[in-house]
């Protein structure tokens, strides 16, 4: 009797492990299969329905959490769209990422809200410094170019840098949209205050032409060092 009943045991506690092991393998496996481009009818059948969606003007995230059956360990998911179309995708260790509480405005439990196109700030479980894409840059670059009037670009760009993180020399390429020094700075007010790797700013300073504009550089970057 004893015997049957740790076969039974050894039986289940088997199956829940296989059960763990195939869990944390579909998760990995639909991780990989995520490609820029996909449809959000795609990243549903991959991982099913978000666990909290964020939007702002311009920009939509979905954040799922998956939890290890069998460790108890979180993976976080969150995939970035733009125009219902995959943009982004960062996954980790949810058990050591920072908790820091998202603003309940731009917050949701899914399907509590309904939007048309609702975009997000990028949220705050994503490292800081984490500096933009290249191909999230060239739109932003585009989209300032773009407009016929110069306030019109620098009201756009303030606008376009919200929580994100830029490179000296993402940066130094926004300023190039400018001649002059003058117009450069504007742009460099609005970006320094995102800009990552502040301790390369001598490049920044190299960017410019007058004496007078370069220190200006180095006192808004001082204390930062290469």
């Amino acid at each position: 009797m004893k015997a049957k009943a740790i076969i039974a045991l050894s039986l289940l506690i088997g199956t829940f492990f296989f059960s763990s092991c195939g869990s944390y393998k579909t998760t990995r496996d639909a991780i990989l299969k995520i490609e820029k481009g996909m449809s959000k009818r795609e990243i549903t059948n991959l991982l099913g329905n978000p666990d909290f969606r964020r939007f702002d003007h311009e920009y939509e995230q979905w954040e799922f959490i998956k939890v290890d059956p069998l460790y108890g360990t979180r993976t976080v998911i969150l995939v970035d769209f733009l125009d219902d179309r995959v943009t982004n995708m960062d996954s980790f260790n949810g058990d050591n990422a920072p908790q820091t509480p998202v603003p309940p405005v731009a917050v949701y439990p899914p399907n509590e809200i309904e939007y048309d196109r609702p975009l997000p700030p990028h949220n705050n479980h994503v490292r800081p410094g984490r500096v933009i894409s290249n191909n999230d840059f060239q739109q932003l670059y585009n989209r300032v170019k773009s407009k016929p009037f110069k306030d019109d670009q620098l009201e756009l760009l303030s606008i376009g840098v919200g929580n994100r993180y830029f490179s000296c020399q993402q940066c130094i390429r926004l300023m190039s949209i400018y001649t002059f020094d003058d117009d450069k700075l504007k742009v460099l007010d609005i970006v320094a205050p995102r800009i990552a790797d502040r301790e390369n700013y001598e490049d920044i300073v190299d960017s410019l032409d007058f004496l007078s504009s370069q220190d200006k550089v180095r006192k808004m970057f001082a204390g930062s060092r290469r």
